[in-house]
């Protein structure tokens, strides 16, 4: 069934009702992908139209009027899948991780809609133009080569599209290189199965078949030929899950959350097409996959102040807490060690799990700690 098919049920007081199912699955690169055809979708309005359709204010307007942000003190409702712990400090980026272990926990469309997370004409022009050999490599089944062109269009992507993607792909290079090999290796996976090929087909021919009501600057997407669309996209979600499961790529996902890759898919996904759709209907497609939002007010109670060794940033370490990610510069340090003072300057800082180097963010003298080589 796709994710807006309909199960029947009964309720506590027997009566008969339609619930909706949302499917929770996993799709590794598949923001890349939603990504593109709403950016798509987006230059064949202009192409047509003297002006932007849906975008600027009045789409700013909209957009808020359908995502409830957080209001100064609160932070988004989730539990941490590794640790069970609950989220407890607030987050400034999209991606959400564990105060006490720094795994990812969950993420925030709403705060990914406060930045710009669309691709740039750089990455657009390095993508058509590898279009050529992409094709050429897909055709004749020639997955290595594939395979070294969808690392130049990931490792292009992370770096063009910071916002894009979790904001530990800022200074860790470790995970940057985990993320790039795993987004290419999944879209390897895609290119090369019948069934995904067979979806791509027929998504394109949905998109094709939208029809848009409105004037040029109040351009809307009809509904009836929206939600169709919609179906497709879930049994593409379903596809890319199963392989990236039998093939192991899931195992590649350096945050190792493969729980979360439905709703990190589906939320590029209603970026590029939220301001495209009446009021209601943006608020039924949120609803529907799972991305409204909940916030609860922040518990700091008895953490601890800390400055962040790579990017000299505050950071919060809770009682028990284990590791924390840097909401500065995405470093994933390590709290249950004393902090290390320079020898130059006298300031304070935490280090990364297992560095033993790190060079003071306010004098740049290298700082040692003893013991980890």
């Amino acid at each position: 069934m796709g994710l807006f098919g309909k199960d029947k049920g009964k309720d506590k007081d027997g009566h008969a009702t339609q619930r909706r199912r949302v499917a929770v699955v996993s799709v590794g690169a598949m923001a890349e992908q939603l990504r593109t055809a709403a950016l798509q979708q987006a230059q064949q309005l202009q192409a047509g139209a003297a002006g932007s359709g849906g975008g600027g204010a009045d789409w700013v307007r909209r957009l808020r009027s359908v995502l409830s942000g957080p209001d100064a003190g609160y932070v988004k409702r989730c539990t941490c899948t590794f640790c069970g712990a609950p989220k407890k400090l607030p987050s400034t980026n999209a991606y959400v991780y564990c105060d006490y272990c720094g795994s990812l926990a969950d993420y925030d469309l709403h705060r990914a809609c406060e930045t710009d997370t669309m691709p740039g004409p750089e990455y657009t022009r390095l993508v058509n133009g590898l279009q050529p050999e992409l094709k050429a490599a897909r055709a004749a089944g020639d997955t290595t080569h594939y395979r070294e062109l969808q690392r130049q269009v990931f490792g292009a992507y992370v770096t063009n599209c910071p916002m894009a993607v979790s904001h530990r792909a800022k200074a860790d290079e470790d995970y940057r290189n985990d993320l790039v090999a795993y987004l290419a290796e999944s879209g390897v996976q895609r290119a090369f199965d019948p069934e995904a090929t067979r979806l791509e087909q027929e998504m394109a021919q949905r998109v094709a078949a939208l029809r848009w009501t409105g004037s040029v600057m109040t351009r809307q997407v009809d509904t009836g030929s929206f939600w169709p669309m919609t179906e497709t996209l879930s049994r593409q979600v379903e596809v890319h899950d199963m392989l990236n499961r039998r093939s192991g790529v899931s195992e590649l996902d350096p945050d190792k959350a493969d729980f979360l890759q439905s709703k990190l898919a589906w939320s590029m996904f209603c970026q590029g097409w939220l301001r495209y759709l009446p009021e209601d209907a943006a608020q039924q497609l949120l609803e529907r996959t799972g991305l409204t939002n909940e916030y609860v007010p922040i518990q700091p109670e008895g953490s601890q102040d800390r400055r962040c060794s790579g990017c000299g940033g505050e950071i919060h370490a809770l009682p028990g807490a284990k590791e924390v990610v840097c909401d500065g510069c995405g470093r994933k340090l390590d709290v249950t060690a004393a902090e290390l003072t320079c020898g130059n300057c006298g300031a304070t800082m935490t280090f990364p799990s297992g560095a033993s180097h790190m060079a003071c963010p306010y004098c740049k003298v290298d700082v040692e700690r003893v013991g980890i080589g």
